[in-house]
Order: structure tokens, then C-alpha cells, then sequence
């Protein structure tokens, strides 16, 4: 996995970081001292004019001056406004090309990884939202409990995250958003479970009538870690217009880890996409899983089968997409690939704190691939706001499109047809 630190540290071999260095001996408030870098009298005092510095370790670990001016007699390198702290021989630091604002870079770095870098990933196709923790606990309510939504802890193809609910009080739960529905409606839900401590329990509640709902299928309760799935089926009770999917320990000690929430509608043939998926282009296939995990059956989970199906028309709504089905759902869980981006590693450019977060954080994205979008982003960023240097930004762009292009390939998400109709179908032409 690669840190913000080591993306950005890429810059070097661009030529928009000059140098990366490390103090050999503690200066002062004012200066860094390297004397294996800096002590030559072939730089001239002017060498590093008009540059920011950052410190990336040590003493003043994230904090940014300009550069004043070099004493190239000591290795002495002066900044302005002064660091809170003398740098020492542990901090290692940057010094970019003139005019280049560090956290510029660490934007740059981060819009890389929610707009250009990307890669398929498999949700359920579900009407709850949120269903596989892509947007973290967004509309799952915590009841008696504390949640934490992250990456699985091993590499799984139907699901890049689960819940981890840990109990305050007996029945804890986390608690979907309201499906609204109509009595006689039936559905089918599978979820994946693992349980850490204690008895995890799947509830699907009827708000309107304030009862829970009679669920077949498998056992509703489970024990023991290691996943399997709960997978059963339910009618809309009389007079029920809103239910919602209660995620539950029995103890006030259960801690339940919980994978992707599969819920829809028995024949029902058309389903709109989280809210998240705003274009069509981001829709690849759609599959079912056959023999999915379940209590009583052996499968480990991962290595069900799927089937791609076709018949599917996958449509633009507004800032919404549909998909409508020829076919059906049946009862398995169904999946679809979606384009996903990445995370940004800092919410903030601004402050020391703000810098060192993002240094510390890392992303599973390519360091190659997010380095080359980055740079891409930071190079036409440039090309606007130093003109007087047009030539050098417009190679470095230049360059980045063509690394980009080929980490795209490499790494970024393969190109998705969809096949939309069942059996393909022509057009009888008259001839004359």
C-alpha cells in the first residue's frame, strides 16, 4: 500500500520536487543544515529562489516555509517565516520547484484519487442503501452499539468492506435506512456474517406496526467467527408501509462483523443503483451468485459461482441510474460492477495536522498510477498559474498522459461492454 508520502515523493523524478534531503546536524528555528547536500560552492546562493520547503520527518514533521536564501559554504539552507522547531539530523525535508505550493501537491495527489483512478468492484444489487459500507456507516443507524465500517480484513470479490458492530447493551444493532413498501410485497435478504463474540441475529423490522417481521429460510441467529450468511425471505405484513433491516448482537458483549446487505423485491424487475453511481459509464456487469454462502451449507465464502446475465438495460435518470430487467430477481444474491474510485487521503490542506494525516495515510491504489494523475492534475493546475513557464509544465503534462495511459491499462479498470439483450436481433433491409 502506498502512504500520501510516498506519492508525492514521486515528484522527484519529475523535476517538481528538486531535491529530498536530510539534516546532518540540528540548525536553528531558521535553517536546516545539510552538509552533504548543500555544502558546495558550485551552488550559487540563489539556487533554491522562490521555493517552498516541506518537512516530511522529524522535528517540524509537516510544517512548509520559503526558502530565503542558501549559505552554500555550510550546507545551510535559510527559510522564511522560521519553523517552530530546529530541525535535527532525523528530519528529512523537500525543496520543490520554485513557485510550487506543497499542499497544491497533496490536492493534487488526492483529486488523482477520487476523479482519474479507479478500479471495478462488486456491490450488491440491493434497495437498501449503503448496502456494502462503500460511503462507511452512512445510513446505519447504531443503536446500543458502536460501528466502524472498513476494508475486509482478507481479500474477498463480493465485498471490498464490512460493519464491525461492537455491543454497548443487550441487542444492539445498527439499523438500515426505511425501505418504504406495500402488505403482500415479499423479499429475499442474504447477508454475509462472522461473529467475534456472541450471537448475531437478523431482524427485519415493520415500522409501521412496530413487530417483527416472520422470516423462512435459514436460522436467524449465529455463533462463532468464520463467514457464513444469513439467507431468508419474508412477506410485508398487513397495513405495513416501512420497514428496515436491523443488523443485531443478542449480548451486551456480541461483536458482529457483517458483509454486503442483498435485499429486493421477488420478481421484482427493476432496481435503481445506490445514489453514489451517478453514470451509466460506471455500470459494468451484473451477476448472480449461484450457491451462495449460507447457515448449513459449506461453501467458504469467495468461491460461489457467478453468472453474468444479460437482458439488462441500464439507464441514465436524471443524476440516477436504473437498471431494468428482462428476467426477474430471483432468490440469490445478484451483484453488479461498479467503477470505483479511491479514497483521498486528507480532508483538508491547510494546517501541519492536516499535511502529516495525509503523509500517513495510504491508499491500495498503484503508487505509479496515482504518481502519473497526480502529476497530470498538478501540470495543467500549472500551466495556468505559471504561464511564464509554459514549457516545462507542458512537457511534464505530456508525460504524464502517457504514463497515465499506460498504468490506466495496467492497473485501472478494464473496458465493460455490457450486453444488453438477450439474443442479438436484425433489421430486414429491401432490396431494390
Amino acid at each position: 500500500m502506498a502512504t500520501g508520502q510516498a506519492i508525492r515523493e514521486e515528484l522527484q523524478h519529475w523535476g517538481i520536487i528538486k531535491l529530498l534531503g536530510q539534516g546532518t546536524a540540528t540548525g536553528t528555528t531558521a535553517r536546516i543544515r545539510d552538509a552533504t547536500r548543500l555544502d558546495s560552492i558550485a551552488f550559487p546562493s540563489t539556487e533554491f529562489d522562490g521555493a517552498w520547503v516541506r518537512l516530511s520527518a522529524g522535528a517540524g514533521d509537516g510544517e512548509i516555509s520559503r526558502v530565503d536564501y542558501l549559505d552554500q559554504a555550510l550546507g545551510d539552507l535559510y527559510v522564511d517565516p522560521v519553523f517552530t522547531a530546529a530541525p535535527t539530523s532525523a528530519t528529512t525535508y523537500e525543496v520543490y520547484r520554485a513557485g510550487v505550493h506543497p499542499d497544491d501537491v497533496d490536492r493534487a495527489r488526492d483529486q488523482a484519487l477520487i476523479r482519474i483512478c479507479s478500479q471495478w468492484a462488486l456491490h450488491p444489487l440491493s434497495e437498501v442503501s449503503n448496502a456494502a459500507y462503500e460511503d462507511g456507516v452512512t445510513n446505519w443507524t447504531a443503536t446500543s452499539s458502536t460501528r466502524v465500517a472498513g476494508a475486509m480484513a482478507f481479500p474477498n470479490e463480493f465485498s471490498r468492506n464490512s460493519l464491525v458492530v461492537t455491543n454497548t447493551g443487550a441487542n444492539g444493532r445498527v439499523s438500515s435506512a426505511s425501505i418504504y413498501c406495500r402488505p403482500d410485497m415479499s423479499f429475499y435478504l442474504h447477508v454475509p456474517v462472522s461473529v467475534r463474540s456472541g450471537t448475531a441475529e437478523i431482524v427485519v423490522r415493520d415500522i409501521t406496526n412496530g413487530a417483527d417481521i416472520s422470516l423462512s429460510g435459514t436460522a436467524t441467529t449465529a455463533t462463532l467467527r468464520g463467514f457464513t450468511a444469513f439467507e431468508v425471505t419474508g412477506i410485508i405484513p398487513a397495513n405495513s408501509a416501512e420497514i428496515q433491516v436491523w443488523l443485531r448482537g443478542q449480548e451486551a458483549t456480541a461483536v458482529v462483523e457483517w458483509g454486503p446487505v442483498n435485499f429486493h423485491w421477488r420478481n421484482q424487475r427493476m432496481i435503481e443503483l445506490d445514489p453514489r453511481v451517478t453514470s451509466t459509464k460506471r455500470v459494468g456487469d451484473i451477476f448472480m451468485v449461484t450457491e451462495p454462502i449460507a447457515i448449513g451449507r459449506s461453501q467458504t465464502w469467495g468461491e460461489e459461482d457467478r453468472e453474468r446475465i444479460s437482458g439488462v438495460d441500464t439507464r441514465q435518470v436524471g443524476d440516477a441510474v436504473m437498471l431494468h430487467l428482462d428476467e426477474p430477481l430471483s432468490d440469490y444474491p445478484y451483484f453488479y460492477e461498479e467503477r470505483i474510485f479511491y479514497t483521498a487521503l486528507s480532508s483538508a490542506y491547510l494546517t501541519t495536522a492536516n499535511r502529516t494525516t495525509g503523509d500517513a495515510a495510504s491508499t491500495t491504489c498503484d503508487l505509479y498510477y496515482a504518481a502519473a494523475g497526480m502529476v497530470k492534475i498538478l501540470a495543467e493546475t500549472y500551466l495556468i498559474k505559471q504561464p511564464e513557464d509554459q514549457v516545462f509544465w507542458r512537457s511534464v503534462l505530456d508525460r504524464a498522459d502517457r504514463e497515465l495511459s499506460r498504468y490506466e491499462r495496467e492497473f485501472g479498470p478494464d473496458p465493460k461492454p455490457r450486453i444488453e439483450r438477450k439474443s442479438s436481433y436484425y433489421i430486414p433491409v429491401l432490396k431494390v
